[in-house]
């Protein structure tokens, strides 16, 4: 399970999940987003909050889907310029 997908299901906010992790809710936004990997030691945290149901191999997904979007906004980037 994503992490955006665990948080809707338990109706937290960023806010309140980022001070049980121990990060600030920007660094969680980048998680959710894919735009940044957790350290291994956040990592560690999170799937203790969440008793497993978030592990290290749901957050490749949304890193995987951001450098997809990434790619296309370069690939966009070249095509207009071209």
């Amino acid at each position: 399970m994503t992490l955006p997908d665990w948080l809707h299901a338990h109706d937290l906010t960023d806010a309140a999940f980022a001070a049980r992790i121990g990060v600030t809710r920007q660094a969680l936004h980048r998680y959710k987003r894919g735009e940044r990997f957790p350290h291994r030691d956040v990592l560690a945290r999170i799937n203790k909050v969440t008793r497993g149901e978030v592990s290290a191999n749901d957050f490749m997904v949304l890193v995987q889907k951001h450098q997809g979007k990434s790619q296309n906004t370069v690939n966009d980037c070249n095509e207009a310029a071209e």
